[in-house]
Order: structure tokens, then C-alpha cells, then sequence
């Protein structure tokens, strides 16, 4: 029986990497797995699929007077999160908001001044 060592890198580390096809690392932010394709800048979670994650959020007053949200996890592509506010139609990503990091913001988007405290958000990614 063989131990596999991968390396252990922070996220900010990871995105800045293209790994190569059957490279992996350990995200230590994340606390999961990342392979490489040669493509993908920062690699692709492994055991996960795009849109496998969803959080469901209850925006505090907080999150409104800040206009933003924590998200669970980091996005792998920012630009493909998806949310909709409960009961509603899903938004358009970077009309309506934005993520950085783990961070859902909509200031001065199209989101800005219509959500509420007590408001759910489904966020998937």
C-alpha cells in the first residue's frame, strides 16, 4: 500500500496555477482536492461537479446595509454562479450581481435597494 502526498496550497496559490493533466493539489482554504486539466486555470474540484453546491441563504439586515453575502465555498468560475432570490426569477451575473472570492455583491447592481432582511436567496455554483 502506497500513501499519495499531494501539495498543500492556499486557494489564492491555486488560482494562479494551470495544472497539468494528473496533477493534484489540496486546497487547505477549501479543505478539498483539485486536478489539473491544462487547461483550467486554478484546476477543477475533484469529486464535485459544476453546479453541485447550493447554498440557500436568509439575508440579515447586516447583509442588506453591507450588500453582500458569504458564500459556503469559492466559486471555481465566478461568472457561473446562479441566483435566485426565492419565489422569483433567477439574476444576471454582473447586471444584477457579482461574486469575488466567497463574497456575493450587489452593490450598485441591479439587486441594489430590492432585497430585504428576512429575504431567501438560492445561490447555486
Amino acid at each position: 500500500m502506497a500513501i499519495l502526498r499531494v501539495p498543500r496550497i492556499t486557494s489564492v496559490q491555486r488560482a494562479a496555477l494551470l495544472l497539468d493533466v494528473g496533477e493534484i493539489v489540496y486546497d487547505t482554504d477549501q479543505d478539498t482536492f483539485y486536478g489539473g486539466n491544462g487547461v483550467t486555470s486554478g484546476g477543477f474540484l475533484i469529486g464535485q461537479s459544476s453546479g453541485s453546491i447550493v447554498d440557500i441563504l436568509t439575508l440579515t439586515q447586516t447583509n442588506i446595509d453591507d450588500k453582500q453575502a458569504t458564500l459556503s465555498q469559492t466559486p471555481l468560475i465566478p461568472s457561473s454562479v446562479i441566483l435566485t432570490p426565492e419565489g422569483g426569477i433567477s439574476q444576471i451575473y454582473g447586471i444584477d450581481y457579482i461574486v469575488t472570492g466567497n463574497l456575493l455583491d450587489w452593490t450598485g447592481l441591479g439587486l441594489d435597494g430590492f432585497l430585504e432582511a428576512g429575504d431567501k436567496i438560492v445561490v447555486q455554483y
